[in-house]
């Protein structure tokens, strides 16, 4: 029997194909497959993923049917097995019935979607080097800091550190605006900055690869108005809502503990010198960027945390669904969601739509008194004004583009 009659008789997945959980997206669960050749990463709904997931060359497809009708109590016909195969078929999935160029075209394509993404008109990624081998080489020293014996201990230090810049914030505060700052003391806190949010994102890198995924970029990446570190870690959909979380949650544990020198500095060090403030401005700062971090309505590591958890892979995108199928349709339209997923959907949006009106409202407020200070109430609201028309404007272009489809 040569290698084509096994294939479609008992037939195999490719090694290497790796097929994720089940999560939630928008009222369907779905399964993520990865090909690590051509570095496509697909959805196939739970029928599928049971088919494929049995798909070991050991089982021939009366058995594969068997074991789908004791399951779903349904048989396959020959249109289902058609429909499954020819999917398969276009992906390159199955061993023993691939074509080369077929397969140098999908990787080629996976690249070209890969690099679209890192060009936007508010956003663009710069990749700067593959850090596998080097997570590969840390992962056995460092692989005692993922055990309990660890974690526990240095949340609760981390919760410290929180507390302490809380009962100290007025006096950290002060010691941030009190200005007259030495340039190297500038630079420095600059540069530790960096350090530490470099540390925040290989802190994903090494809780992915921990995981067993693989952690393809590190580059740095520009979300307007901000420049920082990145870390691409891809693999974390093939991972379990626990495993998802605790690799979304690493960069800001890394980020806290990295804060304990300094709280030691401002506990047991000297008032008044340079290396008093300095830890002073790194611990507000830090602890600040912490915060904002595990705000759930931006799309930073605490909305992942929140998403993580739900088992939801849109959960933003889902939410603004879920309210645009209820006000255009009413409440039949969003029936085939699970309940705890219409109370998710529901509260995340209030949520975030209150968040949103009350950063609004404080930034305009804000805007407005500093304008008013410079030319006076009357120009401050012209200008305003013209502001809003300007980013309306913008949004509704980018939106436009985000929806039309673009030639291929």
């Amino acid at each position: 029997m040569t290698t084509v009659d096994v294939t479609w008789t008992r037939p195999r997945l490719r090694d290497g194909i790796v097929l994720g959980p089940g999560q939630w997206r928008d009222g369907k669960l779905v399964h993520h497959v990865k090909d690590p050749d051509t570095g496509w990463y697909y959805r196939v709904g739970p029928r599928e993923h049971f088919l494929m997931s049995r798909m070991d060359g050991t089982r021939s497809l009366d058995e594969l049917a068997g074991e789908y009708a004791a399951a779903y109590q349904r048989r396959l016909g020959p249109e289902n097995w058609q429909q499954l195969f020819g999917m398969l078929h276009q992906r390159q999935l199955l061993h023993g019935a691939t074509d080369p160029e077929e397969l140098a075209r999908l990787t080629a394509s996976a690249a070209e979607g890969a690099a679209k993404a890192r060009r936007g008109p508010l956003s663009a990624r710069l990749p700067l080097f593959d850090p596998e081998r080097l997570f590969t080489r840390l992962l056995p020293w460092l692989a005692p800091l993922f055990s309990w014996w660890f974690v526990v201990p240095a949340l609760v230090a981390v919760l410290a550190v929180a507390g302490y810049v809380a009962l100290h914030l007025s006096e950290l505060a002060d010691g941030v605006t009190g200005g007259g700052r030495p340039l190297p003391a500038i630079l420095a806190a600059v540069v530790i900055t960096w350090a530490i949010v470099f540390l925040h994102e290989c802190a994903h890198g090494l809780t992915c690869r921990y995981f067993g995924g693989r952690v393809t970029e590190i580059g740095v990446m520009w979300r307007f108005p901000l420049v920082a570190p990145y870390c691409k870690v891809d693999d974390v959909v093939l991972f379990t809502p626990r495993r998802r979380v605790a690799t979304a949650f690493a960069g800001v544990f890394v980020s806290m503990l990295a804060l304990l020198p300094f709280a030691a500095i401002r506990l047991w060090g000297t008032p008044g010198g340079l290396l008093y403030d300095l830890a002073g401005t790194l611990l507000i700062f830090g602890t600040a960027a912490a915060a904002l971090n595990l705000v759930p309505f931006l799309r930073l590591d605490g909305y992942y945390m929140l998403s993580h958890a739900l088992n939801l892979t849109d959960l933003r995108g889902d939410s603004y669904r879920f309210y645009g199928q209820l006000l255009r349709r009413g409440p039949g339209a969003v029936r085939a969601h699970r309940p705890r997923d219409r109370v998710a959907y529901a509260l995340y949006g209030l949520a975030s739509a209150v968040f949103a009106a009350t950063v609004l409202t404080l930034l305009v407020r804000y805007w407005y008194d500093t304008l008013a200070r410079w030319v006076g109430p009357g120009w401050s609201v012209t200008i305003l004004l013209a502001e809003a028309v300007v980013l309306a404007t913008l949004l509704t272009y980018f939106l436009r583009r985000r929806t039309t489809p673009q030639p291929s």
